[in-house]
């Protein structure tokens, strides 16, 4: 497929989202029929691995949105600018007034688009279930939104950044929770019989709080992230890595889990983070950037083997090789994320650090996605191709190797999840769009494989998304 052939296809998506939107100030419905562009009143059944308490039925979800916005602004088409404009005043304007500050998106919370009001994921898990708004990040945030969305509306970031303490618990000693009340100010959630606390959360609070301190100089945000540094620093387990939670039982899923991918995570983030904060705590920076160093080795150690197409996303040291908790490179489900996911972090970390192990672990994984054939009896989101197909344009934008630009790789996937509609499949063998299955991310790997075939590294409008950590 020709590159101009897949940038109409993508073109032709991005209106129907935008029409689609038209009855919602803007703000891109989740879940839309394929043949008329209007949103879906009836939940489909859930796909293999996927939770109804994770999706935006009836609403929009920025935070599944944002690689999509990206491509809109990358095109650099008028309508679509605008489109992308539209939705984020929208969004920092009407959907940022909660209680604690913090955003209705990610992983159980959306804005309802008929109800006019922050959504709860998870009555569509357990309608009997009590009504609660629940943060969770999700994905990081990039500093592009940060900044676009600090130039409508610089209250709710600070808001938002002062609404992330509700994420610690009353436990001693000192924890915290991925999940946080919405609706309530200063209200943290009491200990849990585990921690839920993840690493790869944590960088994402301190990377939030390091922008909000740069628009602010607020010395509370440089605290916290003080507090956060050292939280995982004395939980590091001697290889570096850290646990998936820091504090569980016997036969949960996360016991003595050594959380690979997400040590990463926090580790790249740390990177990022610093970057914000050079120019004022310069010493602050060089911890972070020491410690960020000693979760990469931790990566590094853990029982990858790239020949064999072994990517380690969590072990257990008396277990190491077990398959539940390696990545796949079609399929994913949620705990286990596609390879394209961690290896386009690589490529972030490569661009940080230039240590080329993470260039050859990224490449190790771009061949899987030019040679594994695509499963047609499996249903495979869409995040997976998409995913899949910016990692080959990101090594191509790294290495200039023609070998990553592969266009018949992506006119294969586009056949696949578009077929005769304008709107992409959410899913591989389903016949619906929704935002939680990842098709914002096949709309931009479409997009970055041809802008870079039209225009060349040095000159390709659109950049890699690294939110996936």
């Amino acid at each position: 497929m020709n590159p101009e052939t897949i940038l109409n296809r993508i073109t032709r998506a991005l209106t129907a989202l935008i029409n689609a939107a038209e009855p919602y100030e803007g703000l891109f419905p989740s879940l839309l029929d394929r043949q008329t562009g209007a949103m879906l009143t009836d939940l489909p059944p859930a796909i293999e691995g996927q939770r109804n308490g994770d999706r935006a039925h009836l609403g929009s979800n920025l935070m599944h949105d944002e690689v999509t916005l990206k491509t809109c602004y990358a095109l650099g088409q008028q309508d679509l600018t605008q489109a992308a404009d539209q939705y984020l005043e929208r969004f920092a304007t009407h959907c940022t007034h909660t209680e604690s500050g913090l955003f209705p998106w990610g992983e159980h919370a959306f804005w309802h688009l008929l109800d006019d009001r922050p959504g709860n994921s998870y009555i569509y898990n357990n309608p009997e279930s009590p009504d609660r708004l629940i943060h969770d990040h999700l994905r990081a945030a990039p500093l592009w939104l940060w900044q676009k969305l600090h130039a409508i509306n610089p209250d709710c970031i600070q808001h938002f950044a002062e609404g992330l303490d509700n994420h610690w618990v009353e436990i001693e000693p000192l924890e915290y929770i991925r999940h946080a009340h919405i609706d309530k100010k200063n209200q943290r959630f009491t200990p849990t019989q585990t921690s839920c606390d993840f690493p790869r959360h944590g960088g994402f609070y301190i990377f939030d709080w390091a922008f909000a301190y740069t628009q602010s100089k607020r010395q509370e945000f440089i605290e916290q992230i003080r507090q956060m540094l050292d939280y995982w620093w004395e939980k590091r387990q001697p290889n570096g890595l850290l646990n998936t939670e820091s504090r569980t039982h016997e036969g949960h899923f996360a016991y003595r889990m050594l959380a690979v991918a997400q040590t990463l995570s926090l580790g790249v983030s740390l990177l990022e983070a610093a970057d914000l904060l050079d120019s004022t705590h310069p010493d602050l920076t060089a911890e972070m950037r020491r410690r960020a160093h000693v979760y990469i080795e931790g990566f590094f150690a853990a029982p990858h083997d790239l020949d064999q197409a072994i990517f380690v996303s969590g072990f257990c040291k008396d277990a190491p090789q077990n398959d539940g908790n390696t990545m796949t490179i079609w399929g994913s489900y949620y705990g286990r994320t596609p390879a394209s996911y961690t290896a386009l972090l690589s490529l972030c970390a490569y661009r940080l650090t230039q240590d080329n192990r993470f260039l050859s672990w990224a490449e190790a994984v771009g061949r899987c996605y030019l040679t594994t054939p695509f499963p047609t009896q499996t249903t495979v989101p869409a995040m997976d191709a998409g995913m899949g197909l910016g990692l080959l344009a990101d090594l191509h934008d790294l290495t200039d190797d023609p070998l990553w630009l592969n266009l018949e790789r992506a006119g294969e996937l586009a056949e696949i999840y578009f077929d005769q509609n304008d709107l992409p499949k959410g899913a591989s063998n389903i016949d619906w769009y929704e935002s939680q299955m990842g098709p914002g991310f096949l709309l931009h790997g479409l997009a970055r494989l041809a802008l870079l075939s039209l225009h060349g590294r040095a000159s390709c409008p659109l950049n890699a998304d690294y939110t996936g950590r």
